[in-house]
């Protein structure tokens, strides 16, 4: 039997000490029956929220994955170049 898990959005998550809230999740269909989600997500990281930010993903742990190097490019950006830098991306 398989395992059915419904979680309906917004909800957030807390990927490396950054929150992201999941905004929408919609199951694509090619013709070919390939199927795949677009998600809907932004990112609130130390007062500051993003726009909303588009990922195509095959399942859960390819869209943990993705948010996973995207909370990694932002903290790099601001060790880089501080947090008006970051700011300026994320809006």
């Amino acid at each position: 039997m398989e395992k059915t898990q419904i979680i309906l959005p917004p909800f957030f998550i807390e990927v490396d000490g950054v929150i992201v809230e999941v905004l929408e999740v919609v199951k694509r269909t090619s013709m070919t029956g390939y199927s795949w989600y677009s998600v809907a997500v932004r990112y609130r990281y130390k007062g500051i929220r993003s726009k909303i930010i588009h990922y195509d993903v095959k399942d859960t742990e390819d869209l943990k994955n993705k948010l996973k190097v995207e909370v990694a490019k932002i903290k790099f950006l601001e060790a880089t170049f501080g947090i008006n830098y970051v700011r300026e991306v994320l809006l």
